[in-house]
């Protein structure tokens, strides 16, 4: 039988960590039938955690942070070691710098395996100081009472850390404050996964039959690469793995020269029906902050190019790589739970088949890692004995059981070691990297989709118009230069529409006379007019047909500034990390052809886009480096404007870095050149409201109402109601930390109040919330406000990446889920409690997994031969930064899909909640899907029953 009996305990400890708290609720004892409420609900301060957390850290193979910063000044230095000169004395100097460089990266990653093979996983004293102080804080009291007479073989705690405690050895936490017995001595652990992640999988588990046949890909890179890490076992491939794969198994790398490619695996997969598939080698993650770029390494593939295996490839094809039931990573950090979304390589295993998986909290140390700290002498090859582990464990009968077993003996064998080398051998730094999950047939789930798509963006009333009604007279070449001109003067006269007219005719033009470079200039400059009527789809379209028709010509500048304009469709549809690389590399073929002035102007944006990624520091080199080029390419009529905008970027980053007063002074600055210099009363209240906001973080409030109040006189005065409307909630917020209730809850209902009757509803719910602060902790007039608007706020991150990409945004739903998860459980609403936590574990499960695009790549050369193009203007991105996206974007349509209801064992309590979220979400006043659908099971996934073989 698989899994766990049902007559044993089964417990779920869920955890969600926001910028102040760490939740968590336990479940009851978990029973087939009938209901209960949650055992215990808390919020642990995360001031607790700091030193504990970083200790663990500290004792791990990891970077620490200081440690992966010196590494990046370390790659970056030996990037930058390149010969001065042709002459042999420059490249001498060059390599001699490379090496010793290469000698201080060597020296870096000693140091950290030094400090992991003598920290606290490794010394018993200081590994029992530790967790028993991690058990202390993690472990619920309730829990640890039930668990001190508990069994492992019948006892089961399904522990769903989230993002911030994925790394905690759960196993090896103390039960006891009086003894030292561990969490693995009394029960069987499993990492949880939300059942949300279980709807509609690809495929099909193959039904457990015992034993059965293995596929081990073992050390697949190819000889000699260095991708990855290159091999694990450069000295050859242990025989044990040899010896255990026998005729009818597959044993795939191995020592093979070239390795085993992903189209290898692929093949092997597919040709059988297989009980469990072992991975032992190198994983990686191109991007921390997605796990869908997660990987294991493996060799080049002819066909992609590519040696990585990607969770994101993984999910997008799970038929060419077909799972086992039982699947085993025995690699570098491959469980997926420390990511806000769980969709790495533990799901993408599930998505392809699998129902048990194993993987590895933190990366490994290599066999032989140790001798820095023994002298050069080896003490054996843990981290191999617990992939042979792994393999055994997958299968056995009661895979979960026998890791447990394992992990038991390898406790024993460390306490009761005699030697520096034997507790080495046996440490927990090795064999309490394991997590495992097993996931029930009867928890995974199908949700009908709907049958009609909804409609999310309005449908033009007439369609567009690519070719004019009558095809041109005259001489094309007169016609297409006439035209071009008269689009250009509309352009400026900012007529959009009668521009595009313009623009279409000297596009048929250019076209019937073969002139490749008019017909990419007028499609970009059709691409300009869509862009300012709003028609992003089509300028997007246009710019991308214009770039390979530039390239073609050889034409950088125009590649360039056409790379910037499909910079700024980026910015105003969200996709922001996409919009900073089509940024990036404008900027450098601008730079690379001499065109400074304009790379000063994409400079700009690049930081704006930087500061709303949450990447402050950067965006200040970015922002440095535009105001030296502004001082050396601007005249005097110029400078003062763009240097006010430079100040405006430039005071946002450095509120960023909490650098308030060098902020405060730049948007001074901005603030004088609008007033004084260049006079524009919109932009200096825009430089008010920006210095409020900062006046606020800085803890000033007396100096942000000033601020607030100046932007809202002005806006108010000139019938700008929205700004007005963002005026006021700067106020109102500025009179909830003054104590002052009635003047805060009048400036949010003033809000709320213009938002609703013009259909802003994002706007709209964030007021709601704010007016919900203003009421005591534990009323339910606090709580029922906020679960409201929490509900719809939290909606905007379904299936819309480019929403949570923005730091600003996800700050404000931090602090949201932190208060409403604060409010039910002082107000003792612990069903609510726990389905509030659970929705935010899935809300990031519902994302499209998909390739993202970029720009393509620019030509090294530069051209000075100026395009008859209307490049767009540079645009002062963070104007308003009250609202967390550009108006344009994605951002202000409805949620387009939605998460189902979760069965925590109880009915659902969130429903009151819902309704009034999609209330807040109908003043939009268009159709939307309802804001859950269908519904999941935590208790499925938890009633572990026998199943036959």
């Amino acid at each position: 039988m698989e899994g766990y009996p049902g007559s044993g305990r089964v417990w779920w400890l869920g955890f969600w960590q926001t910028a102040k708290h760490a939740h968590w609720w336990l479940s009851a004892d978990v029973r087939p039938s009938g209901s209960a409420d949650p055992l215990a609900v808390g919020s642990i301060d995360l001031v607790r955690l700091t030193e504990p957390l970083a200790a663990l850290a500290a004792s791990l193979p990891d970077l620490v942070a200081t440690e992966r910063a010196t590494l990046a000044d370390l790659d970056r230095r030996i990037r930058d070691a390149v010969p001065r000169g042709d002459d042999d004395a420059s490249v001498a100097s060059a390599i001699a710098s490379r090496i010793e460089l290469s000698r201080e990266k060597v020296a870096l990653f000693n140091a950290a395996a030094r400090r992991a093979w003598t920290g606290a996983m490794v010394d018993p004293a200081g590994n029992l100081t530790l967790c028993r102080e991690l058990g202390g804080i993690l472990l619920p009291q309730e829990l640890r009472d039930r668990l001190r007479t508990s069994h492992a073989d019948d006892t089961t705690l399904v522990v769903a850390p989230g993002p911030g405690l994925s790394s905690v050895p759960w196993e090896l936490l103390v039960i006891d404050d009086d003894h030292d017995v561990r969490l693995v001595e009394r029960a069987s652990v499993l990492g949880g996964v939300s059942p949300a992640l279980l709807v509609d999988l690809a495929r099909p588990a193959p039904p457990w039959a015992g034993g059965g046949r293995a596929v081990r890909v073992v050390d697949p890179t190819a000889a000699g690469s260095r991708a990855g890490g290159g091999r694990i076992y450069p000295d050859g491939v242990p025989e044990a793995w040899r010896s255990r794969s026998g005729d009818d198994d597959a044993l795939l790398g191995a020592g093979a020269t070239m390795g085993c490619s992903p189209t290898e695996l692929a093949a092997t997969l597919q040709a059988e029906e297989w009980a469990r598939l072992v991975f032992v080698g190198h994983a990686s993650a191109t991007d921390p902050a997605m796990p869908t770029s997660a990987g294991l390494e493996l060799a080049v593939d002819v066909e992609i190019g590519d040696s990585r295996l990607t969770a994101g490839r993984w999910l997008r094809e799970p038929t060419r790589w077909p799972a086992p039931r039982r699947v085993g990573f025995v690699a570098c950090q491959s469980d997926d739970a420390g990511y806000a979304e769980q969709i790495g390589l533990t799901l993408a295993a599930l998505n392809a088949g699998a129902r048990t998986v194993i993987a590895t909290r933190w990366s490994l140390p290599s066999d032989g890692s140790e001798r820095v700290v023994a002298g050069g002498a080896p003490i054996g090859s843990a981290t191999t004995a617990l992939a042979l582990a792994v393999d055994a464990a997958l299968g056995a009968t009661d895979p979960v059981g026998a890791v447990g077993a394992w992990q038991r003996d390898r406790l024993d064998c460390w306490r009761s070691a005699s030697s520096d080398a034997a507790r080495r051998l046996h440490a927990p730094l090795v064999w309490s990297a394991l997590v495992a999950y097993d996931v029930p047939d009867a928890a995974v789930s199908t949700i009908p989709g709907l049958d009609q798509p909804v409609v999310r963006r309005p449908v033009p009333e007439a369609p567009r118009r690519d070719v004019p009604p009558e095809p041109p007279a005259g001489d094309p070449a007169e016609v297409a230069k006439s035209s071009l001109a008269a689009g250009v003067a509309a352009f400026g006269r900012a007529d959009w529409q009668e521009a595009r007219e313009h623009y279409l005719v000297a596009l048929a033009a250019f076209t019937a006379c073969g002139d490749p470079k008019g017909v990419a200039d007028a499609t970009t400059n059709v691409g300009n007019t869509a862009y300012f009527l709003g028609d992003l789809e089509e300028a997007a379209d246009r710019y991308r047909t214009a770039l390979p028709l530039y390239r073609d010509l050889g034409l950088d500048r125009q590649t360039a500034v056409v790379g910037q304009n499909l910079g700024n469709v980026s910015f105003q549809r969200g996709e922001l990390d996409v919009a900073a690389e089509q940024y990036r590399a404008a900027a450098e073929a601008l730079l690379r052809g001499g065109f400074r002035r304009h790379a000063a102007d994409t400079l700009v944006n690049l930081g704006a886009v930087l500061i709303e990624l949450g990447r402050p520091h950067l965006a200040l080199e970015h922002l440095d480096q535009a105001g030296a080029l502004y001082q050396e390419t601007c005249d005097e009529s110029e400078l003062g404007g763009k240097l006010a905008e430079l100040d405006q970027n430039t005071g946002l980053a450095l509120a960023g870095v909490k650098s308030f007063e060098r902020a405060r002074a730049h948007l001074l600055s901005a603030l004088r050149h609008w007033q004084t210099g260049e006079p524009s009363a919109e932009r200096a209240a825009r430089a008010n409201h920006n210095l409020g906001l900062v006046a606020f973080r800085a803890g000033d409030l007396p100096e942000a109402q000033l601020r607030y109040g100046l932007a809202l006189e002005h806006f108010h005065t000139v019938g700008n109601e929205h700004e007005a409307a963002d005026a006021r909630l700067g106020l109102g917020t500025v009179a909830r930390h003054r104590g002052d209730v009635s003047g805060a809850r009048s400036n949010f209902r003033q809000a709320q109040e213009h938002y609703r009757r013009t259909g802003q509803w994002l706007a709209y719910a964030q007021a709601v919330f704010n007016e919900g602060l203003t009421h005591p902790g534990d009323s339910g007039q606090r709580f029922d406000l906020l679960a409201g608007a929490w509900a719809a706020m939290q909606s905007m991150s379904w299936r819309l990446a480019h929403v949570s990409e923005r730091a600003a945004w996800r700050a404000a739903l931090d602090h949201a889920n932190d208060e409403v998860l604060e409010s039910a459980r002082l107000s003792g609403r612990d069903r609510q409690f726990a389905e509030l936590l659970e929705s935010l574990r899935i809300a990031g499960t519902l994302r499209r997994v998909g390739p993202t695009p970029l720009s393509p790549a620019l030509p090294a050369e530069a051209d000075r031969d100026a395009p008859f193009v209307e490049p767009l203007p540079s645009m002062t991105l963070s104007a308003g930064p009250v609202m967390p996206w550009a108006p344009s974007s994605a951002a202000d349509e409805a949620p387009c899909d939605a998460p189902p209801w979760i069965d925590c064992g109880w009915p659902p309590t969130l429903a009151d909640a819902v309704a009034r979220a999609e209330e807040i979400i109908a003043v939009a006043g268009s159709a939307t899907l309802p804001l859950r659908r269908g519904a999941v099971s935590l208790v499925a996934l938890l009633n572990r029953r026998p199943q036959q073989e």
